[in-house]
């Protein structure tokens, strides 16, 4: 009788970070009955590293915290019966291999080890939730241009491929991302990757120290936290016992760039983009100390698209010339450069590892990792330009280090881990400060002068984790206790229109200094910097338990305590308001902490049969996550004590001796002369009394099964239930004084801040500007359904498809960093205080993820020729469409949502004026087109459009990666020479109608120009901007993306 095998790959908690893998399962005699005290060993065979775990009195056993990947070599042993042995055996970080063996006596005679079932990431008994695994050889194999992390987290189905890595149909800022199980967030939340160093366009860690990549959805685990998106988790290399080592290099320019996508059809104009490293691990100590080193620089230098006087821009050269002419005479300033612009991005990444074996039971990880980049930030679309001078440049240096001991003794298991994150974050500007001019004319957007909010920006941030956890296994419950804690310092400087602000409605106030809204702020105290410091802890228990063989279940609570060691500045005068009091206690003071989050989760897996052909899964559960410190540091910031602000919006009260509307260029004069405009008044943010970290209730249900050729489907379900999110109000903001006459019945607020003889004040305390209330909500939901077939084949291909369709609402996106932009720029039909339910920016509604591979080995394994491929359909980005000022008088422009007319010949559905040379006839046929060719407008006549309602059209690109190994004996070891060329886009590269991608700017469209103020009982008058009408849609194809991309790669790999 031979004895039997049984391997099942099986998910265990992987804690706030998964760094490690596990195995665990029960050793049987012939009848089936444990087999108390046999000896388990694993030996991961690269280093000769030991895992040692004696079964209980059921016979079972658990090995935690083990190395990722392999190959393992497994024994088993029991005295009175034969050893087993199983060799080239590979660990999925943060999962357990379940390894079921039956052993024979010893008086049987071996016939040989018979080995049933098989590792499966999907069908296992320790899933629950969605999740998807990156190995190391997808990471080598699948096409990528940028080498960054996102390229791989959009293999997740529920992951949007759009590059905002958003997951689930959340805000990418409720993302957790940890390296080596230690925080890799920009937990401030300034960057759009969500990573540190991101606002330079850097990547965190470079590819080549990368080992696996993990993405989480709906993980029940408790010692998963800080979340309310997704979890997305990687570990790093370590060297081995044998000396290995690559240098490579990837690189592109224009001449592996396709033409643009448009008429006239031009290449690419100069440019370049490479990355060149190299990588060596080995063992400085044989079996007891091992390193691992990469090294990587990158550096890029890309021209802006939308180049004015071109077909892709709508941007009159003339019109700058005039421009910069008038600013040089006028103010003796010059606006810079606005024609073919290079930006330059570059970054040096080197990483550390050192991977101790102290003993059989205690392995000790020590690592860091250090990034410098900088970015040139400048951008344009076909509607709007920024001048040289309003360009920054975004520096950046991060540090970061991890300590890990992992210990094992006898049933318990122990994780400690440290880490140490320092990042610095600041801006440089170009030329001498100078204040920022905006001029809105039409449908077209001029900027110049230093970006406001560049003038004064720098932040730092410290932080320091200690996670604990102990696992220990008892019969049937493997049971874990643990306690995760962050521990944040920070220094922000951030004066937004610290060098001043200009807005003008049309190039004719330009010229002639009347400006319609003038913008500014300074400091008071403390330099303007806030600095605080903060913590959140974390502690859980759980217990994994198995009542039956095919039956597992996961319940445990995790409790998170947030904790804010400073105070931000205290203000009288907001206190004392009482027209505040309705909304609560309300102080600059208020902050969350000292508050007990709790997060119960269960968990389960079913095999239905118990022969890992049909699996029921899922799981129901709270998660807690992180607010982004950046909508904390507002209160210290904007506490109107160590700041001061001035906002006129009635510059004509604002004039010299000679009658004449002033500009100002010397920003220090802000303060004092434009105080007869305006009182020396101040913005202030506030916390709600009551604010909660962000919560959501995540409950998913899955079926899986094994269908026949071993092909894997899957059905999913996730349905997420806002708990607390975020919710802005400006309290300071009086009430309406009336509706707009008409079919647009919205509200009007008065459209004066400080009230006239006949108009009652905007502002319910003149001392301020705005107030601007942080507090909380429980609207919002988000869905995501999942249809997914995955198969692997054994002659090296591979091919997974996958459906997911999506839905996210809520009531405001958080997309800024500033409470005055995610109030201000948070759609409404309405109320401003009192949002509608919208979808969210992140709506992801229908995609379509496919990938395959295929290596071919040949020649007696001298090449290898490989080909793989990524395919991704998306819905289109969501859209808004908005009137271009303030129609509502709420303060705030771009904010308010059109209402749809039935009919634009209408009067009573809309007032329409001549505009821009044309007549009226002229003006009414081009908004009816161009509703008519959306189909979203097309279909809402008579409504008001929802944020975020419309869609740009289907985009569809397919990515392919080609490669060809060189393989030969150098030194009596395998060397290869690996080229690979990576095509982006590949539809295009044949068919110049392929592949295309739409952009606009903030996803937002001013479809509508207001002509005049709005009052009560008026029906307002609009123009519709005559650049909308070229193509019937506000949306750009894009210039650059649209085209195919190929990017060649040369790397030598020796051992």
């Amino acid at each position: 009788m031979a004895p039997t095998l049984v391997a099942v790959a099986a998910t265990q908690s992987w804690g706030q970070g998964a760094t490690t893998s596990a195995m665990g399962g029960t050793i049987t005699d012939k009848a089936g009955e444990g087999l108390p005290g046999a000896t388990v060993i694993a030996i991961h065979t690269p280093t000769n590293t030991q895992y040692v775990a004696p079964t209980n009195s059921e016979g079972r056993y658990n090995i935690q915290n083990m190395r990722v990947g392999g190959p393992y070599t497994i024994r088993v042993t029991f005295v009175g019966y034969q050893e087993t042995t199983r060799e080239g055996v590979y660990l999925t970080l943060g999962q357990t291999l379940r390894m079921d063996v039956n052993l024979s006596e010893a008086t049987t005679q071996l016939q040989g080890v018979e080995i049933s079932g098989r590792r499966d990431p999907v069908i296992n008994a320790g899933r629950t939730g969605a999740e998807t695994t990156v190995t190391r050889e997808q990471i080598q194999r699948l096409p990528t241009l940028n080498r960054s992390l996102n390229d791989f987290t959009r293999l997740n189905p529920q992951a949007n491929g759009g590059g905002s890595s958003s997951i689930g149909g959340s805000n990418n800022r409720y993302n957790n991302i940890t390296i080596d199980g230690a925080v890799n967030n920009d937990v401030f939340g300034l960057a759009g990757s969500g990573t540190p160093g991101g606002q330079s366009g850097t990547t965190p860690i470079a590819l080549d120290a990368i080992q696996e990549i993990q993405v989480v959805v709906a993980p029940y685990d408790v010692t998963l936290g800080n979340f309310t998106g997704g979890g997305v988790n990687a570990v790093t290399r370590s060297g081995t016992n044998d000396f290995s080592a690559s240098v490579y290099g990837f690189g592109r320019n224009q001449n592996s760039v396709g033409k643009s996508v448009t008429e006239p059809r031009t290449k690419a104009e100069e440019f370049y983009n490479y990355q060149t490293g190299a990588r060596v691990g080995g063992a400085i100590v044989k079996d007891k100390v091992f390193f691992f080193l990469n090294g990587e620089i990158a550096r890029q230098s890309t021209p802006l698209s939308f180049e004015p006087g071109t077909s892709t821009s709508r941007i009159r050269t003339s019109t700058l010339d005039s421009i910069t002419n008038y600013v040089r005479n006028q103010y003796g300033y010059e606006v810079g450069e606005y024609g073919a612009i290079n930006v330059r991005r570059e970054s040096n990444k080197i990483f550390g590892r050192l991977d101790f074996n102290l003993s059989q039971n205690h392995q000790l990880t020590v690592r860091h990792n250090y990034v410098e980049a900088f970015d040139d930030n400048n951008s344009r679309t076909s509607t709007s330009l920024r001048f040289g001078t309003n360009a920054y440049k975004f520096n950046n240096v991060t540090n970061s280090s991890v300590v890990e001991l992992n210990s094992r003794l006898g049933r318990y298991s122990n994780k400690l881990l440290l880490s140490y994150n320092r990042i610095r974050d600041t801006r440089g500007v170009q030329g001498d400060i100078f204040p920022a001019f905006e001029i809105t004319a039409g449908a077209n957007r001029y900027t110049f002068g230093t970006e406001r909010s560049s003038a004064a920006n720098e932040l730092d941030q410290d932080i320091v984790e200690v996670t604990d956890n102990v696992t220990a296994a008892f019969g049937k419950h493997t049971l874990t206790a643990g306690t995760h804690n962050e521990f944040f310092k920070f220094r922000n400087l951030f004066l937004n229109n610290g060098n001043g602000f200009y807005q003008f409605n049309s190039l004719a106030n330009f010229y002639a200094g009347r400006a319609n809204r003038i913008q500014a702020a300074y400091a008071t105290a403390d330099n303007g910097e806030a600095k605080f410091s903060a913590a959140q802890l974390g502690f859980y228990v759980q217990d994994q338990y198995s009542p039956i063989e095919n039956l597992r279940l996961t319940g445990g609570l995790r409790v998170d305590i947030p904790v804010f060691n400073d105070k931000p500045a205290f203000n009288q005068k907001v206190v004392d308001q009482a027209a505040y009091a309705r909304y609560g206690g309300i102080n600059t003071q208020n902050l969350p902490g000292g508050q007990l989050l709790f997060a119960p989760r269960l968990g389960f897996n079913w095999d239905v049969n118990n022969d890992a052909k049909v699996q029921v899964r899922g799981g129901t559960g709270i998660f807690t996550g992180r607010v982004p410190f950046v909508w904390i540091s507002n209160s210290y910031t904007n506490s109107g004590i160590i700041q001061g602000s001035v906002d006129v919006t009635n510059p004509a009260s604002v004039r010299n001796g000679n009658n004449q509307p002033v500009v100002l260029t010397d920003i220090s004069q802000f303060p004092s002369y434009y105080a007869a405009g305006a009182a020396r008044t101040t913005q202030v943010n506030v916390l709600s009394d009551d604010f909660k970290l962000p919560q959501v209730w995540r409950t998913n249900l899955a079926v899986d099964f094994r269908l026949p050729g071993d092909i894997v489907a899957t059905v999913e379900g996730i349905y997420t239930k806002t708990l607390n999110d975020i919710y802005y109000k400006d309290i300071n903001l009086a009430d309406p004084i009336g509706r707009l006459a008409g079919p647009d019945q919205r509200p009007v607020y008065s459209s004066s801040t400080g009230g006239t003889a006949t108009l009652p004040p905007r502002r319910l305390d003149q001392n301020f500007t705005n107030v601007y209330l942080l507090d909380n909500t429980n609207k919002g939901y988000r869905y995501n359904a999942t249809a997914q077939l995955q198969k692997q084949f054994t002659n090296g291909l591979s091919t997974t498809v996958a459906y997911t369709y999506g839905v996210s609402k809520e009531i405001n996106s958080g997309s800024s960093s500033t409470a005055s932009s995610n109030w201000g720029f948070n759609q409404i039909q309405f109320d401003p205080n009192n949002p509608e339910l919208g979808y969210s920016r992140n709506d992801q509604r229908h995609r379509i993820l496919a990938t395959g591979g295929y290596t071919l080995r040949y020649g007696g394994d001298k090449f290898a020729t490989g080909i793989s491929a990524v395919y991704e359909g998306l819905s289109g980005a969501p859209i808004t469409y908005l009137y271009n000022r303030d129609l509502n008088n709420d303060g705030s422009t771009g904010n308010d949502l059109i209402y749809i007319p039935t009919d634009v010949r209408d009067p009573n559905q809309i007032k329409l004026a001549a505009s821009e040379g044309r007549d009226l006839a002229t003006v009414q046929n081009q908004l009816e087109a161009f509703i008519n060719n959306d189909p979203y407008l097309r279909s809402h006549k008579g409504q008001y459009a929802e944020r975020f309602g419309a869609r740009m059209p289907w985009t569809h690109q397919v990515d392919v990666r080609l490669t060809q190994d060189f393989n030969f004996m150098a030194g009596g070891k395998k060397n290869t020479i690996q080229l690979t060329f990576d095509i982006i886009n590949f539809g295009n590269l044949l068919n110049k109608d392929w592949g295309h991608q739409y952009s606009l700017l903030n996803n937002a469209t001013e479809l509508l120009s207001v002509v005049g103020t709005s009052a009560p009982n008026v029906q307002p008058t609009f123009t519709f901007p005559s650049g909308f009408a070229t193509n019937n849609r506000s949306y750009d194809i894009a210039p650059f993306n649209s085209r195919w991309q190929g990017q060649l790669g040369v790397r030598y790999i020796f051992n």
